[in-house]
């Protein structure tokens, strides 16, 4: 884990559950990370990708994940962890 902003971040590994809140009537996409990767071009930031439970996937950068806690709008991705607990 790391601080960022005066919260505790949980480091994303493969494996890690996901939560996917889209707001409003929606359901809750439940999914896990599957691939981790850094590619030698623009941003050398990590992005994951995540495998929903309805067989879908989506790559978002690690940065995304949890970058809704603490604001206005619930709607993001997040651990399952961090999700639970707030």
């Amino acid at each position: 884990m790391y601080s960022d902003d005066d919260r505790e971040v949980d480091m994303v590994e493969l494996g890690t559950k996901i939560i996917g809140d889209f707001g409003g009537y929606a359901e809750l996409y439940i999914g896990e990370v599957v691939t981790i990767e850094t590619f030698d071009v623009g941003p050398r930031e990590k992005e994951v990708k995540v495998k929903w439970d309805n067989g879908s996937h989506i790559w978002m950068m690690a940065s995304e994940i949890n970058a809704a806690i603490g604001k206005l709008s619930p709607i993001g991705y997040y651990t399952e962890e961090a999700y639970y607990a707030r």
